[in-house]
């Protein structure tokens, strides 16, 4: 146990700020004083994709669980103890043709049930926490998974952004239990969108205006079916503007010097390659969509549904694990809530569907005053051991081993 003494307590609960001792899990007995210091429970990302090159980089943020939204169990399981508690799903199960490929390490793409319910039982072997499916799955496809992840008391998680026949309404009849990036709501809205729709049709869809008792009608009714969002708001807005941060400041962050420096998670490679291929149209389209979730993630909010806070780092263009967190924080200051309700909602709500993953901040300054001063840390507590922020920077992981690791994986299937 870990004993912090004359610490600045960031009672979320609360919503004030209490100058206590306090007890942190720890594997070793140590004592720190924590005078002119906040400790804080640590953050959680409700959508991400971990990797043993990127694990790192969540704690040095401050992140200390991440929901892992996609992956390969294999993968995952190369990650080693710098990194933070990982709550998981691993292959996610698409249609044919998949949107990121045939069937491989990362996904299952079928239109055939009995092979879609083999994957099922796959991640059930594995103790996925719950089940993904992605854009094109088909809808007897989806019914019988949800079927029988039910029955093996696992929720259905669902990335509808690019479907162009399942609705959110029809999704959560179906009984899926989760719309990540709050997907397929917006096609709820206007039936006849999808993202591969043609310029002209876009723009006359986005000419349309939705009544509020429209807006009301559908979230109301994903409500009454036990429906959580993650909206992943940072997502669309990047994909609309580009390499525009929330605040700018990040930019010049010591997460963001760690990240650009990183040899072996090189995620601005893949950012730079995505964001030279985005046209205006596309951007036009994400800064719409960007505009209409933010109006369901704010209804949502005032109709009391589950409403998560994620990032989908690595994905899209400039989301980064664990940095992003402080961006889509900030996203949340757009729905009446103040600092407390918004830390809040990033960690002992989401706990409460991960778990508690005894995760706390050490850090120099009030977060409540500001989101970014999460990134000022000292140390971060996290299953049962203690990091100093220096220590996490200087950590690197074995780029060799962990690439010939990646290759037997990648031809296993």
């Amino acid at each position: 146990m870990i004993e912090i003494k004359n610490v600045n307590w960031v009672n979320l609960a609360d919503k004030k700020i209490e100058v206590k001792d306090v007890s942190v899990p720890s594997e070793n007995k140590l004592e720190i004083d924590g005078t002119g210091k906040f400790l804080m429970p640590g953050l959680v990302d409700m959508h991400t994709h971990i990797s043993a090159a990127s694990a790192k980089h969540y704690l040095y943020s401050g992140v200390t669980t991440v929901r892992n939204t996609g992956g390969n169990f294999e993968m995952l399981n190369l990650i080693d103890d710098v990194s933070p508690k990982i709550y998981a799903t691993y292959r996610f199960i698409d249609g044919e043709p998949g949107l990121w490929g045939p069937t491989s390490y990362g996904n299952i793409s079928t239109n055939d049930i009995n092979t879609a319910l083999a994957a099922v039982d796959e991640l059930h072997k594995q103790r996925a926490k719950f089940v993904k499916v992605y854009g094109n799955i088909q809808g007897d496809v989806l019914k019988a998974v949800v079927k029988k992840s039910s029955e093996l008391n696992l929720e259905v998680a669902a990335d509808l952004l690019h479907t162009k026949t399942i609705d959110s309404i029809t999704a959560a009849d179906y009984g899926v239990k989760w719309l990540e990036h709050a997907s397929s709501i917006v096609h709820s809205l206007y039936p006849d969108y999808n993202t591969q729709i043609s310029v002209d049709e876009f723009e006359r869809i986005s000419q349309i205006e939705v009544s509020e008792q429209r807006l009301t009608e559908v979230l109301t009714h994903l409500i009454e079916k036990e429906v959580k969002i993650v909206p992943t708001l940072s997502l669309y807005r990047h994909l609309g503007d580009g390499r525009i941060f929330n605040p700018p400041e990040l930019d010049q962050s010591h997460q963001m010097k760690l990240l650009d420096e990183d040899k072996v998670f090189t995620v601005n490679d893949q950012f730079n390659a995505i964001d030279a291929q985005l046209n205006d149209d596309f951007r036009r389209c994400q800064k719409w969509e960007y505009e209409q979730v933010k109006a369901i993630t704010e209804k949502y909010l005032e109709l009391d549904g589950e409403v998560y806070i994620g990032t989908d780092a690595p994905a899209g263009t400039w989301v980064y694990p664990g940095l992003s967190m402080v961006e889509e924080l900030n996203e949340f200051k757009n729905f009446n809530l103040d600092a407390y309700e918004i830390l809040k909602k990033a960690t002992i709500e989401a706990k409460e569907v991960v778990g508690e993953d005894s995760g706390y901040l050490l850090i120099n300054n009030n977060p409540v005053e500001d989101f970014s001063n999460i990134l000022e840390i000292d140390t971060v507590f996290v299953n049962g051991k203690s990091f100093r922020h220096t220590d996490i920077e200087k950590y690197i992981v074995d780029a060799d081993e962990m690439m010939k690791e990646f290759e037997q994986i990648e031809d296993k299937y």
